[in-house]
């Protein structure tokens, strides 16, 4: 009778052999028909998960017992420093949401459509003056910059003044809406002269001495005339915003609205002409 060959070996080499044996019958199976065996394996994946999760427990507990532990000094301390965190962010949000703005209105201003012929010069506001009765503004551009009493200075949507005072480095500009300052303007849509005159309130402008017979409406835009050389043509003013004519007035009260943003206006524009070479600007006498 042939001896057993598995009959000599030790119990535990025996049991190595057919675990060998087995893992390799396992393994064809698995490279073969995986459909077989995945069902099987599925089932060690749940008996396993209790096990990872007892042997994950110890971990878990010692973090959540040093939350649990924390002090409360220790909680200040850290939604201190996020709320800071937090404030630092807001602020560079703000910076650079005025960073796009500005960058904005200076593109803006060198596109306007309003600046067609002539140099120009982008300046910054950079005060008012002292009498809260006047409406002069400081800009940051002097006679160290060519600049001289009597020039227009206006943003991308319209006319905002005239330089009254020069200095080396700064300049005093009279807005539209002071109440001493006067131009000479043209309607867009009859052609019609008239004067408009400043109010002392940013927002409003006074058309004068226009009969109460004028064809003039709601929405008319108003433009400089050029008449007097003291603003260059064609450039925009405002837009007639209130008209009332009264029966036992000889003129109609017309109200413009400005079309420059005279009240918050950050950058301005210079412009130079030839033709304006007078010394003081065209004001209510």
């Amino acid at each position: 009778m042939q001896p057993n060959l598995f009959s000599r070996q030790p119990p535990s080499f025996r049991s190595f052999i057919i675990a060998v044996i087995t893992s390799l019958v396992v393994l064809f199976f698995n490279w073969r028909m995986p459909h077989v065996i995945q069902p099987a394996r599925d089932v060690l994946y749940a008996a396993y998960n209790p096990i990872y999760a007892l042997a994950s427990y110890p971990v878990l507990s010692r973090e959540w017992l040093n939350q649990q532990t924390k002090s409360e000094a220790q909680l200040r301390r850290e939604n201190t420093a996020m709320q800071a965190e937090l404030l630092q962010a807001q602020v560079r949000f703000q910076k650079l949401s005025e960073l796009s703005a500005e960058n904005t209105r200076l593109r803006g201003l060198l596109d306007t459509p309003l600046i067609i012929d002539g140099r120009m010069e982008i300046a910054e506001v950079i005060g008012t003056d002292a009498d809260p009765l006047r409406h002069i503004i400081i800009i940051n551009r002097g006679a160290n910059n060519q600049l001289k009493v009597g020039q227009t200075v206006l943003d991308d949507k319209g006319i905002m003044g005239q330089i009254i005072n020069v200095y080396p480095h700064s300049s005093r500009v009279m807005l539209l809406s002071d109440k001493d300052h006067s131009l000479s303007v043209r309607l867009e849509r009859t052609g019609m002269r008239a004067i408009v005159s400043g109010t002392g309130d940013l927002g409003r402008l006074k058309m004068e001495y226009v009969p109460t017979s004028a064809n003039i409406q709601v929405g008319d835009k108003v433009f400089s005339s050029g008449l007097g050389e003291h603003f260059p043509a064609g450039y925009l003013v405002g837009t007639v915003s209130k008209v009332r004519r009264q029966n036992s007035g000889e003129f109609a009260e017309i109200d413009v609205t400005p079309a420059a943003q005279l009240a918050s206006g950050h950058h301005v524009v210079v412009l130079f002409s030839d033709s304006l070479a007078m010394e003081q600007p065209y004001a209510n006498r």
